[in-house]
Order: C-alpha cells, then structure tokens, then sequence
C-alpha cells in the first residue's frame, strides 16, 4: 500500500507527519554533517568516549562532584544562607575540572599522536587524501570534544557557586575562559611531543616529562585561582585589567600558531618546506612584542628605561629559543622547496632567510637580537627612570647578552654539523645539545672556582656563565671590575664563532630555483585549472 495514500486524505488537505519522520530527518541531518566533518576528529572522538580511560575519568569527575556537594552543603548546614561559601565550593570544583582539562585532556592528546607513532600507524594516515594539518587540528580538535563533555558535566556546579555568594559571575566566566584555552595550548604542545620521536623508549621519557610538566601546570594553575580567590578579587573596572589581558592573549595565540604548526611540519613529509611558516610566525611575535612595549613607552609606562630592560631580556630570550630549533634543521634543501626559492634579486635579499636551514635559521635568530638591541638603545636616551646606573647597564647588558647569544647558538650549530656526519639529527636533539651546553657552560666554571680557593667569587673564569655575568652587570654597572677585559673577550669570541659558521652560511645562500619538472607543471595546471579558472597573465612580482 502507498505510505502517501494513508497520510493524505481525500479531500487533499495535508495531514500532520508522524513524529518519527521527525527524527529520521534530524538523524539524516547530522549525518550529513557529520560528513563535513573533520575524518580524524570524527575517529578519535569516537576512540576517545568509547575508551576505558574516559568512562574511569568522567566517572571519578562525577563521584567527585556528587560527594563534593554533599559534604560541602553538609558542612555550610542553615549558614549557607547567610554566609560567602561561593568561592570555597568554586575551588573545590574547580580543583575537579583542572584536574581533566589540564592533565587528562593533554595527556590523552599526547598519547593519539604518540601511540600512532610507536605503533607505525601513521604510515596508514600519510597515504590518504588527509593533509597534516588536517590530522593535527582533527586531533587538537577530538581534545575539545573531550573538554566540552567535561564541562557540561561540571559547569552546573560551578554556576551553583555563584548562589552561594562571595563570588561574581564575570569572575566564574574569566576563570573558565583561560583554563579553556590553557587546556587547549596544552593540548597542541602534547601533540607536538608526539611528534617528536618514533622510537618507544624515548616516548617514554616524553610521556614521564609531559606528565610532570602537566602536574606542575595543574599545581601553579591551582595556586593562582586560589589567589584570586581568596587574596585579589579582579578588579573589572581597571583599564590596566584589560590591558594585561590582551598582551596575554596576544601572546597565547601568537605561540599557539607556532606550536601547531610546529606539530604540523613533524608529520609533514621530509621533502617539504617545513621552515618558512614557522619563521613567519617567530617574526610576528617579535613584532608583537615590540608594538606591545612601545605602546607601554609612549603610554602608560611613560618612557622608563626599565621597560628597555625587560624588553632586551624578552626579546633576547626569544630568538635564543628560536635558534636553538631553526639550528636543529637539516642543512639540505629538496628539489621541492628549491622549485620555490626566490630568484629575484629582493626576493633573495630579504626572503632567503625564511628558506629552511640551520644556517640561515641562525643568521635569521642573530638579525632579530640585533634588531630588538638597536630598537632597545635608540630609545634609551628618551628615558625617564629613577634607575641611576640605567645608562651604563642597558648597553653593556644587550652587547653582552648579544654576544652570548651568537657564541652559544653557534657552536652548537658547529657540534651538530660534525654529528650529521655520523647519524641524522632531529629538532629534539637540538634542544638537549644546547640545554646540556648552557648547563655546563655555567655550572663547570662555578665548580672549577670552588675548587680553587683563589678563584672564588667572580673572575675571568666565569666568562662562558651568561647567567652570573648578566647578572653582575646588572647589580654593578659600570663599576663592574671585569667589563673593560669581557668587552675584548666576548665579541672577539663571538667574531670567531661566526666565522667558522660563515662557509655553512655561503653553502645554503648558493641555493638556487630549480625548474619544476614538465610532468609535475602539467599536473599542477591541471589541478590549478580544476579549482579555479585560468586568468590571463600577471605581471611578475619583484620578490620571487
């Protein structure tokens, strides 16, 4: 029998539609969205909720918020409608939901990622239609489902809190909001340490640091809010509130970029440019940092010198970092990335350095301390400070800090250009050569002076140990004893040191564009002309 017969009557009038047909249309619905979807987020999420570990966790997040409640109301007894209990069964809560967003999420991130890559599944990942920043963000993104669940979960209770008096609802919603993007970012840094090794035994050593970082983020997390609290109610009102609070964000999403498309070039296969978007993204946040102390020296910090000084510290600590990954790259360029190179004269002038390299990544790190010292001591005259030694401290300290900067960065580029020579090296090996240098560089001449009575306290010795040099200069200006011989040590050290890099510097600078294959043109025409219709010729820019 026709199913239309029997909901249409006779007279043509269109009768109501069973309420099951609702439903199939709703189900039909998100199917079709769950088919634009993300394939990864859909995979992982569904890996995620099914696991043992997510039933045992929500189910502990659940037991732990019941009982909470319980035994708070219990204590509280008839003063809970007297008194201000709201901010102790807040962070009672909070506690519980820090505890799954900052450890458990991150972690879960970590292990997606890391267990493809002990297990060699990600092979089978790499072979389909799935780009890495697909896989990545569809992972980053199977996190906040985990999130979301747990919030829904506990968002209840904390907005109960709020009955209880002694805490304000803008404050519930600023704690909720930075935890959220905490757990994000701590999420994104968990899949980049998946990214880092394929080996099991040094997963594991991840897996033991990632947990004690994530515990220590969870404790100093904790101990903040708990400030805020109980000791420094936020003042919403105060213009310098917000002010703090978009050079936060600013800086939070400027590192999320990097380190999500850090993860992004780990998976990317090895003939690609790996390089180029992450030192974009290094430039953009120096820039931001500038723009952000220039608007402190020309507004509210009204021209203090002190300001120079964390900016020089900021911006020195910021292309050391930035080196000490850009050295761990390969020295060799595929012919893929050199199809790309640019071969006008500005295009090699100014874009070379963004080409992957250590030894235009180190050139890159050099020219970005030297820019933020110039920008530092040509605003140094227009200073107001009460600090008096202010003008003999800010100089030595960014030529110094400059100093140290090319000496360390390049001699660790020279160990590792002798160690590619036996075995490859990998960004992660990078960061524990210069980690193990910087740790010997201070730690071996403090113990040599120990062990000679007559060296103890400050001396020559201590040249290589930046963290007491620094910090002499800063304590002692231009009465610092030994500032008249480290001015002769240290750059002469440094000259050395970026002469022995300069041949490394001359071999990735000869790089040139190569021709695309005729087979590899015709394809990219034909997928070209697929996407978009062809347009008539373009002049040509003078940067590529």
């Amino acid at each position: 029998m026709n199913p239309i017969a029997e909901t249409t009557p006779v007279d043509g009038s269109q009768r109501a539609a069973p309420s099951g047909r609702w439903w199939q249309s709703i189900d039909r619905l998100t199917e079709r969205l769950g088919d634009l979807l993300n394939p990864i987020l859909v995979k992982e999420a569904r890996q995620a909720l099914k696991s043992r570990q997510f039933a045992t966790v929500f189910g502990l997040l659940l037991v732990f918020i019941w009982g909470t409640s319980l035994v708070g109301l219990g204590i509280m007894g008839p003063d809970a409608s007297y008194g201000a209990y709201g901010p102790n069964m807040f962070f009672a809560y909070y506690m519980a939901l820090a505890a799954a967003l900052l450890v458990i999420v991150p972690f879960s991130a970590f292990r997606s990622l890391a267990v493809e890559q002990e297990d060699r599944t990600y092979e089978l990942l790499s072979i389909t239609a799935l780009g890495p920043r697909q896989i990545i963000s569809g992972k980053l993104g199977s996190a906040a489902v985990q999130m979301i669940i747990y919030l829904s979960a506990i968002s209840p209770c904390l907005a109960f809190t709020y009955m209880l008096r002694g805490i304000d609802f803008p404050t519930i919603l600023f704690l909720l909001f930075w935890t959220i993007l905490l757990s994000l970012g701590l999420s994104a840094v968990g899949l980049l340490l998946g990214t880092l090794t394929h080996q099991k035994h040094l997963q594991a050593g991840l897996s033991v640091a990632g947990v004690v970082g994530l515990l220590i983020a969870f404790g100093l997390v904790c101990t903040s809010t708990a400030d805020l609290l109980f000791y420094g109610p936020l003042d919403f009102a105060d213009p310098d509130f917000w002010l703090v609070n978009a050079i936060l964000l600013t800086t939070y999403l400027s590192y999320f970029a990097l380190v999500f498309y850090a993860a992004v070039a780990q998976i990317t296969f090895a003939s690609d440019n790996r390089s180029t978007r992450l030192r974009v993204i290094m430039l953009v946040q120096f820039l931001l940092a500038t723009a952000w102390f220039g608007y402190g020296w020309f507004g509210p910090a009204r021209r203090e010198a002190e300001l120079l000084f964390g900016y020089a510290v900021v911006a020195g600590i910021h292309w050391f970092a930035m080196g000490v990954f850009m050295t761990g790259e390969s020295p060799d360029l595929s012919l893929r990335v050199r199809r790309g190179l640019p071969q006008s004269f500005l295009g090699r002038m100014f874009l070379t350095w963004f080409n992957p390299g250590p030894a235009t990544g180190y050139v890159y790190a050099i020219g970005g301390a030297l820019t933020a010292g110039i920008l530092t001591l040509a605003a140094l005259p227009y200073a107001t400070t009460r600090w008096a030694r202010i003008a003999d401290v800010v100089p030595m300290f960014c030529a110094f800090g400059f100093c140290y900067l090319v000496i360390y960065l390049g001699v660790g580029l020279l160990i590792l250009r002798v160690l590619r020579k036996f075995f490859p090296i990998s960004v992660l090996a990078s960061v524990l050569l210069h980690t193990i240098m910087i740790f010997f560089g201070c730690a071996l001449p403090m113990i040599l002076s120990e062990l000679m009575p007559g060296w103890r306290g400050y001396n020559l010795l201590q040249f290589a140990n930046f963290a007491w040099t620094l910090a002499e200069i800063v304590d002692q200006g231009s009465n610092f004893a030994y500032a008249g011989s480290l001015m002769v040590i240290l750059p002469s050290v440094a000259a050395a040191v970026f002469a022995l890099n300069v041949p490394g510097v001359i071999r990735e600078l000869q790089y040139v564009r190569v021709a695309a294959p005729a087979r590899v043109v015709e394809e990219d025409e034909a997928l070209a002309a697929a996407v978009t219709p062809p347009r008539p010729p373009q002049p040509a820019s003078p940067w590529d």
